[in-house]
């Protein structure tokens, strides 16, 4: 999923291990994460969005991403 944690991340001046610290996840969570190689659970994108005082929807670009849903791939959506 596309995201904008990075840009947020060092325009709070925050290291990728200052932030995990910051909401309970490795340094390496939060890579994954803006490497767009992991996707947060709703709970862990709350966390984050609550660190940078913006909505989950600032921070996750849901209508950017070219990987389907789970729900399209459940129901074989291409």
């Amino acid at each position: 999923m596309k995201n904008r944690l990075r840009e947020f991340r060092e325009a709070f001046g925050l290291t990728q291990e200052q932030l995990g610290k910051l909401i309970g996840a490795s340094r390496q969570a939060i890579n994954s994460i803006e490497t767009e190689k992991y996707e947060p659970s709703i709970w862990l994108a709350y966390d984050i969005s609550k660190i940078f005082h913006k909505t989950i929807e600032d921070i996750f670009l849901f209508e950017e991403s070219e990987r389907k849903s789970r729900a399209q791939q459940s129901r074989g959506v291409v």
